[in-house]
């Protein structure tokens, strides 16, 4: 394949050349290639006709260029997805030409309903001498709200507080550290020592009297993608590191997203107040820069560029000089952002619920320009006329400046986290952007659906000619080997979490059992989701909702709800659950072993009936018992059942103790038994299986 400028001039296929969509003569060398490459001259550029040159092998009668003529004009709309066979009907040509000229083309196993995508359709229009239009550049749902940004104006660039993510492993310190700058309780509110949302604060640090941005991401390994994000849309990001625990799983992932986010780091080595003998402190300190060394992190100590502070937000030690690390490494690093009336407005989107008296807010992150009330937001598949701003103290605030984080009301739906928001001039703007966005979201789900049914396809044509030359054999059983499904319905206080929660459980299963989440919502169970968990069987899981009304606890439809504050519990009930719906699995038990020693026959009611006269060598038999009897020489079983009657003499007993001589006939008339026969009485007992 060659390209010229970006485009596709064409392909070389074994003895083939063809040229696409171009306006370029090349001659090609006749001789043999040298791995594999022939020679190009080009020796003329047209502009008034398509030409197609096709290079046959060197023992080929003749090569030759054949001028296709005038491009033709095509007569319909391309459509976006298109089975072989109707498109073979808008080219008006045989379905066998076009599906050989596919072939050719480097389609294998195509078939008619082979569907064919508006990109292939094109190249096939080409191959075909159609005059297309002009190719625009891709629009995609996540870059069509790029045409709506305004360029950048550098006269208008102010300088801007940094915003600083801290991240490291779980209860490490990274909120005890905000805790102390912002000298408030976010510690004491926590379940199970976790934060669990994405906190976004700005302080004014005690020392240099300047602004800092905190985002504070949550530590537990669920939360994986909003810590992804949080070091995404930072300047600065403070590694939290403690010093008894060093480096740990969740320090070495988010030292992986920081050197994928490029971002401007400083370690903060935590607890040192844990060690209060300096020697026993320094020592510690230099494992955990060796370790930090170890992972790729130079540090300033061994001549590299990343400040290494050792702090203790418990006691306060050493906080200062982290405030003025931060400081100056942002002085350093001159952080600026667009500030003037007539910027449109432009941010991230770091968290959003569902507030029972105010509807859906966001919690939005400032980039650039000035968020103001009644001003039209475009996120996502929403968008949002302010109706409030709420500062990080949740007191009313007048509009909102690069870095600072607020909480804006007014959306028509909840906003994703993770989405940037831009302003737009009205709300009929953004309903068309969010019309179109609709539409490239369709179009982008069933590119996907249509992937699926061409495999899907391929596979059956597969199989047929695996099986053309194969007898029709007798029917088998059909075993299922789809997993079962056991459907959840998340609901959570804020979107990060439900996102979260989803992420941590709808991977969990195996090829037996899988679980499925049916959906994740903000806000408690409503009486739609109700109906939906008793439609598809579901078990509803609120995470972090504090208080549920009772007709939603005691619901008319029986649907199981389940509550949880700390994810760890949430996901090892889930995982219990599935391990409940997993097909039981039995061993045997050996309780007795009895020897058949005679074989006895009495006359009842005119018939004859075989009694098993058995000696008890160990254990004990029950009239309940489940046995197998066993033949020599090889153990061999001839019945497995229950005990139909159990005597001694002629009385009927419940029990035969070990040295004990016993009557036995078997259920289900059983009489194939011999003298010398052995007898397994045995329990059947559930063996726990786990995921």
């Amino acid at each position: 394949m060659l390209k010229f400028n970006g485009r596709l001039l064409f392909t070389l296929r074994p003895g083939k050349l063809l040229l696409r969509r171009t306006y370029f003569k090349f001659t090609v060398s006749t001789s043999k290639p040298k791995n594999g490459c022939y020679k190009l001259d080009c020796i003329e550029v047209s502009k008034s006709s398509l030409c197609q040159l096709r290079f046959y092998a060197k023992g080929h009668r003749k090569n030759r260029i054949l001028n296709s003529g005038a491009p033709k004009k095509i007569e319909f709309e391309i459509p976006n997805y298109i089975s072989v066979n109707k498109l073979a009907n808008l080219l008006n040509c045989r379905i066998q030409t076009l599906l050989k000229d596919l072939k050719r083309l480097g389609f294998a196993d195509i078939s008619n309903e082979y569907i064919l995508s508006r990109e292939y359709v094109e190249l096939i229009l080409q191959e075909y001498n159609y005059n297309l239009p002009e190719i625009n550049t891709a629009v995609t749902s996540k870059t069509l709200y790029d045409e709506l940004k305004q360029p950048s104006n550098p006269k208008l660039l102010k300088k801007r507080p940094p915003v600083v993510t801290i991240m490291g492993h779980v209860d490490h310190g990274k909120t005890t550290i905000i805790d102390y700058l912002k000298k408030s309780s976010i510690v004491l509110q926590e379940h199970g020592g976790i934060t669990q949302h994405i906190g976004a604060f700005q302080v004014v640090t005690p020392v240099s009297k300047k602004k800092i941005t905190f985002l504070d991401t949550p530590g537990h390994a669920a939360f994986l993608k909003m810590r992804e994000r949080g070091a995404n849309i930072t300047d600065i990001i403070v590694l939290v590191v403690a010093l008894d625990d060093s480096i740990m799983p969740q320090t070495l992932e988010a030292i992986k997203h920081i050197k994928k986010s490029g971002n401007e780091l400083i370690v903060a080595i935590t607890k040192i107040d844990k060690f209060p003998r300096l020697e026993e402190r320094n020592k510690r300190i230099e494992k955990v820069t060796n370790d930090l060394m170890a992972q790729g992190i130079m540090v300033e100590k061994m001549g590299g560029d990343v400040q290494v502070i050792p702090i203790s937000a418990k006691s306060g030690e050493n906080m200062e000089n982290l405030e003025e690390s931060i400081i100056l490494l942002s002085d350093i690093m001159d952080i600026r952002s667009e500030i003037s009336p007539k910027t449109m407005s432009l941010g991230w989107i770091i968290e959003s619920k569902v507030q029972s008296t105010v509807g859906n807010v966001a919690t939005v992150l400032v980039k650039k320009g000035t968020v103001r009330k009644a001003e039209i937001l475009l996120s996502g598949n929403t968008y949002c006329r302010v109706k409030t701003i709420l500062g990080d103290t949740k007191k009313p605030v007048n509009e909102a400046l690069p870095s600072q984080a607020v909480e804006v009301s007014g959306w028509k739906n909840l906003p994703s986290v993770g989405d940037e928001f831009l302003q737009v001039k009205n709300e009929s703007i953004a309903k068309k952007y969010i019309d179109k966005r609709g539409a490239l979201e369709e179009v982008e789900r069933n590119a996907k659906n249509v992937e699926q049914l061409n495999e899907m396809k391929t596979l059956e044509i597969k199989k047929k000619e695996e099986h053309a030359d194969v007898e029709e054999a007798e029917p088998e059983a059909v075993t299922n080997t789809t997993p079962k499904s056991v459907n959840f319905i998340i609901k959570s206080d804020v979107s990060g979490s439900a996102e979260a929660v989803r992420e941590s459980i709808e991977n969990l299963g195996n090829g037996e059992v899988q679980c499925k989440v049916i959906s994740s919502s903000v806000g408690i169970p409503t009486e739609s989701d109700l109906k939906m968990a008793q439609i598809t069987n579901s078990i509803i899981v609120c995470f972090n909702l504090a208080s549920l009304p009772n007709d939603i606890i005691n619901n008319k439809q029986h649907v199981e709800i389940r509550r949880y504050d700390v994810i760890y519990k949430l996901i090892e009930d889930v995982i219990t659950v599935l391990e409940s719906n997993m097909e039981p699995y039995y061993e045997k038990k050996i309780m007795a072993t009895v020897d058949l020693k005679e074989v006895f026959e009495y006359k009842n009611k005119k018939k004859m009936i075989k009694i098993a006269g058995c000696k008890v060598a160990n254990g004990e038999i029950t009239r309940n018992s489940t046995l197998q009897v066993l033949r020599k020489p090889n153990n061999t079983v001839v019945f497995d059942g229950k005990v139909s009657t159990l005597k001694h003499g002629k009385d009927d007993i419940s029990v035969a103790k070990k040295g004990q001589e016993c009557g036995i006939t078997f259920a289900n008339g059983f009489e194939d038994f011999k003298k010398g026969d052995k007898i397994s009485v045995y329990e059947s007992v559930e063996i726990p299986r786990h995921l």
